[in-house]
């Protein structure tokens, strides 16, 4: 599949660069470095059909618990109270 030169969303340049993207499964999350076309105007990412399908197989496997191939990089806690 080719890369559009131009941002879908607002017709911005595009460039090629690694971005870091969170990945959430079953209460489980993973960080990723991949790399994307990113819009030098809104931001927007484009990413590769493999990595979007390696995105689904990540996500699979966070929801199933299956993280025996992944690091451990720390604890993920959740605000209760609302913030102002």
């Amino acid at each position: 599949m080719k890369t559009p030169k131009k941002c879908p969303n607002c017709q911005g340049e595009l460039t090629t660069k690694q971005v870091k993207k969170l990945l959430k499964g079953g209460g489980n999350t993973a960080i990723v470095q991949v790399e994307a076309e990113v819009c030098l105007h809104c931001g927007e990412r484009l990413y590769n059909p493999n990595v979007v399908r390696q995105f689904v197989q990540i996500r699979a496997k966070l929801k199933n618990q299956e993280t025996k191939d992944f690091e451990l990089i720390g604890q993920s806690f959740s605000v209760r109270s609302p913030l102002l």
